[in-house]
């Protein structure tokens, strides 16, 4: 598809009138078109959603499972080259990343791994379809009424997903993707639509300058109509959104956050390997990727293997090469790497191993002058024990979530205890971090009982 031709950024529900006005932004490698905000097209979408509720309930969960977990299916299938070019373009990501991620988000959306998750979520998966008796009482899952997720455009899947789960619970969804990831939210929008009337009525998709003027009464309009907002987003984004919406309004966050490596070099043979993987899986935009290295250890080991760290971030840009970086990007890696440079003259507590360009850095380092930048920059702390491991993530626990543990292993109950304390969420292999499963507790939470509310009768 010529790079030039914009791609469409909505999709509505069938009995909504197509927008006639349109503006046009630039996404990544795309031109993208997308409806022109309006106060009262905002109010007939919302209207319409809620219309659709009612049959949107028809549908018993298995139904639903298997109807979703076809179109998913389907959708896999259906990612050609020319398909995955376009998402790759759109996010940022070389073809051959944006594939690799592809793979393994796409595991998350079929019939079995969506079976999995209504049933890790709900003891009696029955609560979805109706009252069920426990105790002395019956209970009920009961959907929260239209949903409005604004959806995080770093990497490309993660408001699919969010879009999955509100159905999955039978709530109408109104998904804003983030700029990087509306094209393939769009087609998959799309095959939902030909997969079901009663989805095609329940689903829109419509991408808007979040937090703009020409949008405020828009997204004003948006978030006063809605039951329940989903958003992903940075720490501005969610605080604007929780400054406008109603106090009736639910709000589920999921802020960006820093994942962890802890890596014992003695336990772990291909930890270099699996700790390269973590750290370059879509150029560190995920909220699992792995940007904080903690090595037990000396500092003649710690230097050996950041330079094998190093080999292995170099064959990577040739087999998951990175995607040119944009101006500001490259503005902020220069900048570090000068100011470590300074800095590692004076000291020999810093060391750099780094590409000729901007595709890769390892900073051997203090954890005092830890700094996420993306960009697959690796910055490794080397610590004496497991006690340290934990003293150097109390600055972190606010934002900590994935721990990706390289010859420590999940049993070792001291320290994951000690990770759960200090409020790390998911504690796995480190060669597991990318690819969460299906019914993974994303944020500490429920992915499907966070977004339902429960009723109870005796």
């Amino acid at each position: 598809m010529p790079r030039d031709r914009p791609v469409d950024a909505w999709i509505l529900p069938p009995a909504i009138p197509a927008p006639s006005t349109f503006q046009h932004a630039r996404a990544g490698g795309l031109t993208i078109r997308y409806p022109q905000p309006d106060h009262d097209l905002a109010g007939v979408i919302i209207s319409s959603l809620r219309d659709a509720r009612r049959a949107l309930a028809t549908f018993e969960t298995k139904e639903l499972v298997a109807i979703l977990g076809g179109v998913g299916e389907r959708f896999a299938r259906g990612l050609d080259d020319r398909r995955i070019g376009e998402v790759a373009a759109n996010a940022d990501l070389s073809p051959a990343m944006a594939e690799t991620a592809l793979g393994g988000m796409t595991q998350s959306w079929t019939t079995s791994a969506l079976d999995r998750l209504v049933r890790a979520e709900f003891r009696d998966p029955g609560v979805l379809d109706g009252f069920v008796a426990r105790d002395r009482r019956s209970i009920r899952a009961a959907s929260p009424g239209v949903s409005v997720h604004f959806g995080a455009g770093s990497v490309p899947g993660v408001t699919v997903t969010s879009m999955v789960r509100a159905l999955l619970v039978r709530s109408p969804v109104l998904v804003k993707p983030g700029a990087g990831d509306v094209a393939l939210t769009v087609r998959f929008a799309r095959a939902l639509h030909r997969a079901d009337s009663r989805l095609a009525a329940a689903v829109a998709v419509c991408y808007w300058p979040g937090g703009a003027a020409a949008s405020a009464d828009w997204e004003r309009e948006v978030l006063a109509r809605s039951d329940q907002v989903v958003v992903y987003g940075g720490q501005g984004t969610i605080e604007s959104i929780r400054a406008r919406a109603p106090a009736t309004t639910r709000l589920v966050e999921h802020p960006h956050s820093v994942g962890v490596a802890i890596v014992d070099p003695g336990g772990a043979r291909d930890s270099p390997e699996s700790a390269a993987r973590a750290v370059a899986m879509v150029d560190q935009k995920g909220c699992v990727s792995t940007h904080l290295i903690l090595l037990l250890g000396g500092a003649r080991e710690a230097r050996r293997w950041c330079g094998q760290l190093a080999d292995r971030l170099a064959a990577l840009e040739t087999s998951l090469p990175p995607a040119a970086a944009p101006p500001g990007q490259l503005s902020a890696i220069h900048q570090l790497r000068g100011r470590l440079a300074v800095r590692s003259a004076a000291s020999q507590r810093i060391e750099i191993w780094s590409a000729e360009g901007p595709g890769w850095t390892v900073i051997l380092a203090g954890g005092d002058v830890f700094e996420p930048i993306g960009s697959r920059t690796a910055w490794v702390v080397p610590v004496r024990d497991r006690s340290a491991c934990l003293d150097a993530l109390t600055p972190l626990s606010r934002v900590l979530q994935t721990v990706g543990l390289a010859g420590p292993r999940t049993e070792d109950s001291e320290l994951v205890e000690g990770l759960a304390a200090l409020g790390a969420t998911r504690i796995v292999p480190l060669d597991q971090v990318s690819f969460p499963d299906t019914e993974w507790l994303h944020d500490g939470r429920r992915p499907l009982g966070e977004l339902v509310r429960w009723a109870e009768r005796r």
